[in-house]
């Protein structure tokens, strides 16, 4: 089977603490499954371990709910977290292929189907507010219709030659919403798939990409245009992939494809967006003007087609685009009105650093508030953090101080970034995303959390549990 698919802090906050995130052992009146785990009844505030570790900028000090070790798919309002048939939690670690925002992409895998038990967790409280048994050999998360988070279930079944057929792999997968009930299912040939907003995208010949959707209906197809065109679908960041440009698959009632997708083209690549459900243009960048910065040949074309769609946000569309052909690390950011394909507000320019992440979701992009109002780049000199509505910068590192990479904003702005110095072991820390103030220059890596939305509730997993923050009042 396919087993792809972070103003305010306390001033009691020490800064170069270096304790790991845990706790001092489980609560002995805890109660337990038989995996020896702490469960809870339903309806009841789980009583986990006892968090020991330092305090964490834009979290309260205690948390307000814990579990022995465990991960958790993030639902929104709750948080989905899988037992296995000995009510063993499952952590979640070491799949191929995960997010490239640090989230859990594949709870729970099995070589084949077996007993589970989802158990949806209140986001704020841990109490249980529902479960359900299932058979399934992998558990991950994907997101419903216009991106709203869910949960996909597999379950493969294999028939097996009679000597002359050849054997046959078939997956029916099952999508559950945050409250537990089940928004579609259907069953797909073989396991060779990935499930993203509802619906099935398989790969179909090397140029295009086959979406059905989950919840029943007419297939489509998007289908990449250029010579040697090659066009695909990465589900550790949800993209299409078109050689040099790149954009999210679907995205609401979008999907985009790439015109040129081929380095052996001579006109630059462009991305289209279209209709979802009937296919009809809606934005290109072929008919909106690049943004200052962007070196033109003597024709007027761009001398790099390296294009990006970062988001298509409330009517807008944020590009980044490639700023010359002899500058293959610098970028230029810039909105577009979908409806008049003006730009909207100025542009960013960065020169983003090398990165083995760079093929994936670094180069050209950003980290991104969860309100969208500051984006963070990883740029050559370290950390610049910008708005996406008017490209406006907001600070940015200097030569000489400590490169940081940004990982992600806290809903009450901070970013939570690492630096690292030759050989040295990564240090984990955190700034105030608008003043770029230091709120903590040395947290254990376990410590920087993910965020719920909309509660702004943070959860972090370590060895020791696993342990639910309310946001910092």
């Amino acid at each position: 089977m396919n087993k792809n698919t972070v103003t305010a802090v306390g001033l009691v906050l020490a800064l170069g603490l270096v304790a790991g995130c845990g706790s001092s052992g489980d609560d002995d009146s805890a109660p337990r499954s038989k995996g020896g785990r702490s469960a809870g009844p339903d309806g009841a505030t789980p009583k986990g371990p006892a968090y020991s570790g330092p305090a964490i900028p834009g979290l309260a000090a205690r948390p307000a709910w814990s579990l022995p070790p465990a991960h958790a798919i993030d639902l929104g309002d709750t948080l989905l977290f899988v037992k296995d048939a000995e009510g063993a939690y499952a952590t979640g670690r070491g799949y191929a292929s995960e997010p490239v925002d640090g989230s859990i992409g594949t709870l729970h895998f099995t070589n084949d189907p077996e007993p589970a038990t989802l158990e949806f967790r209140d986001v704020k409280t841990g109490q249980v507010r529902k479960t359900l048994k299932v058979t399934t050999d992998r558990v991950a998360a994907t997101t419903w219709h216009d991106g709203v988070p869910a949960v996909a279930v597999f379950a493969g079944a294999t028939t097996e030659s009679d000597g002359l057929s050849e054997e046959k792999t078939t997956t029916k997968v099952t999508v559950y919403g945050s409250d537990g009930d089940e928004l579609g299912k259907a069953t797909a040939a073989g396991d060779e798939f990935d499930v993203h907003d509802g619906w099935i995208i398989e790969q179909d010949g090397d140029e295009s990409l086959k979406l059905t959707p989950v919840d029943g209906g007419a297939a489509r197809k998007v289908t990449c245009t250029g010579q040697l065109a090659k066009c695909s679908f990465d589900p550790r960041n949800n993209q299409i992939d078109g050689g040099q440009a790149h954009a999210p698959l679907i995205t609401g009632k979008y999907a985009f494809h790439v015109e040129n997708a081929s380095s052996f083209e001579n006109e630059p690549e462009q991305l289209v967006m279209t209709d979802l459900a009937t296919g009809k243009k809606a934005w290109s960048s072929a008919d909106v003007t690049p943004p200052a910065g962007v070196e033109l040949n003597e024709d007027g074309k761009r001398t790099s087609g390296a294009l990006r769609v970062l988001e298509v946000r409330d009517g807008h569309v944020l590009t980044a685009w490639g700023a010359g052909a002899l500058s293959p690390d610098t970028w230029v950011t810039a909105t577009y009105d979908i409806a008049s394909g003006k730009q909207v507000g100025g542009s960013s320019k960065y020169s983003y650093a090398d990165s083995p992440d760079d093929t994936v979701d670094t180069e050209g992009s950003s980290v991104f508030a969860t309100d969208h109002t500051l984006a963070a780049a990883h740029t050559e000199l370290g950390t610049a953090v910008w708005q996406p509505a008017d490209g406006k910068e907001v600070w940015a590192q200097k030569e000489g101080e400590k490169k940081m990479q940004p990982l992600r904003f806290s809903p009450n702005g901070i970013l939570y970034g690492t630096t690292k110095e030759d050989f040295s072991p990564s240090v984990f820390l955190a700034v105030d995303g608008r003043t770029k103030k230091v709120l903590a220059k040395s947290l254990p890596e376990d410590c920087i959390p993910l965020f719920s939305q909309p509660s702004g509730y943070g959860h972090i997993s370590t060895e020791k549990g696993f342990f639910v923050f309310p946001p910092q009042g």
